[in-house]
């Protein structure tokens, strides 16, 4: 699936004089797409389940 990644150049030293060397920062999200074909009493349940903080969920559900 698809990875997003997000990237920052810095300078290391705040004053911007001496060596140039930086500081090189990432941060990559990953998004998965998950498909239920179940009854929404299922996927109610299935929701209900703790998370771990920091982790993003959208729950859609659509009559058919």
């Amino acid at each position: 699936m698809l990875t997003k990644t997000l990237r920052i150049t810095t300078r290391k030293t705040p004053c911007g004089e001496g060596s140039k060397t930086w500081d090189r920062f990432q941060m990559r999200i990953h998004q998965r797409l998950i498909d239920l074909h179940s009854p929404s009493e299922i996927v109610k349940q299935i929701t209900s389940i703790s998370i771990e903080p920091g982790v993003e969920v959208e729950v859609t559900i659509a009559d058919a």
